[in-house]
C-alpha cells in the first residue's frame, strides 16, 4: 500500500523536532480540527489548556488522497532527503472559512481550501545538525540531569544575551535561596555564517556565580508567531524543560507582559521581569528564542 512521502521544509522539521523531544507537552502531534480552531482562536487547545501555536500539518489534495489509502505520512527532510518522522493520521479537515483566515497570518499559503493531518508523531531518524550536538537536549534528558536543583531560571539569548537578563536572573537566584540554577536558552540560526561564533561567545558570556550550575540548551526557532503568542510559548517550553522562574526582557513589550502574567498562575512559573526601556517612536523588528515577532 502506497505511503504518502511529504517533504517538509527548515521552518516544518523545527517545530517537529521541538514536538519530538518534549518541549511542545502536553503535545504527542498534530492538532485535530477543534484544538487547531481553538489555538487560532483563544490560544487555548479544546480542552482548555494554555497553548498558544497552531501545530498543524498542511496537505495539498493529492497529498490528502493518497495519505487516506494507508492512513500514515512520512515527513522527509527536504535537504537531506531522510525520512525523519512518521505520522499516524487520526483525522483530514478543512478549517471554517472565518478561522481560515486567522491561520493565514501565521502562513499565507494556508487557505480555506487546504487541508490537514492530525495524528500522532513517533520518530523514524534522529534529525542532524552541524554543530554544538552537546548543548541540544530532549525534555527527559535535561530534566534528569538538573532534577537536584532546588530553582531554575530561564534566561532567552536570541542570538545574543542581554546582561542585563542574566544579571536579573542571578540577583534572583540570590535573594530567593541557595542550590538553584540557570538555564540559557538560545534561540541562533544555525544556518547563519556567524553561527559557531555566536554559541562561543555565549558560552564565555555566561557567568553567574550564585547558580549552582549554569546549562546551556540551544533551540531550533519557529517562525510567524506575534509577541504575545510568542512570549507565551517560550515560558511554556521554558516549563516543560523543568525551569521554574522566567525572565521576561527588557525588550518585551509593556503589552506583551502584562499579557504573559495574565497567564500566571496557569504556568506556575515566577515572571521575573526586567525593568524596560523607555517606549520608542517606532518600535522594531525584534528577534525572540523559538519564534521571530513581527
Amino acid at each position: 500500500m502506497s505511503i504518502l512521502h511529504k517533504i517538509v521544509n527548515h521552518n516544518e522539521i523545527s517545530t517537529l523536532e521541538l514536538l519530538l523531544n518534549g518541549a511542545f507537552a502536553p503535545l504527542h502531534g498534530y492538532l485535530n480540527q477543534d484544538d487547531h480552531c481553538s489555538v487560532l482562536q483563544r490560544n487555548r487547545l479544546a480542552n482548555g489548556t494554555l497553548w498558544p501555536l497552531p501545530l498543524a500539518l498542511s496537505l495539498t489534495p493529492a497529498e490528502k488522497r493518497e495519505a487516506q489509502l494507508s492512513g500514515r505520512i512520512v515527513l522527509v527532510d527536504g535537504l537531506e532527503r531522510r525520512a525523519i518522522a512518521e505520522v499516524s493520521v487520526e483525522s483530514f479537515y478543512r478549517l471554517p472559512a472565518d478561522v481560515a483566515e486567522l491561520a493565514q497570518a501565521f502562513d499565507p499559503a494556508r487557505t480555506p481550501d487546504t487541508w490537514y493531518a492530525s495524528g500522532t508523531v513517533k520518530p523514524l531518524q534522529k534529525i542532524l545538525h552541524p554543530a554544538f550536538n552537546s548543548l541540544r537536549f530532549n525534555v527527559p534528558a535535561l530534566r534528569q540531569n538538573v532534577q537536584d536543583w532546588n530553582s531554575i531560571i530561564a534566561v532567552q539569548a536570541a542570538p545574543t544575551l542581554d546582561s542585563n537578563d542574566l544579571q536579573r536572573a542571578c540577583e534572583w537566584l540570590t535573594d530567593t535561596e541557595t542550590g538553584g540554577g540557570l538555564l540559557v536558552q538560545i534561540g541562533i540560526n544555525e544556518t547563519s555564517p556567524d553561527f559557531n561564533q555566536q554559541v562561543r561567545e555565549l558560552r564565555n558570556q555566561v557567568k553567574c556565580t550564585s547558580a549552582r550550575q549554569v546549562k546551556l540548551s540551544l533551540l531550533p526557532c519557529v517562525e510567524g508567531l506575534g509577541e504575545n503568542r510568542c512570549l507565551l510559548l517560550q515560558a511554556l517550553v521554558s516549563r516543560n524543560y523543568g525551569a521554574t522562574g522566567f525572565v521576561v526582557g527588557k525588550h518585551i513589550s509593556p503589552e506583551a507582559r502584562r499579557w504573559l502574567l495574565k497567564h500566571h498562575d496557569e504556568l506556575g512559573l515566577d515572571i521575573i521581569p526586567v525593568r524596560a526601556q523607555r517606549p520608542q517612536a517606532a518600535k522594531p523588528t525584534v528577534r525572540h528564542l523559538l519564534c521571530e515577532a513581527a
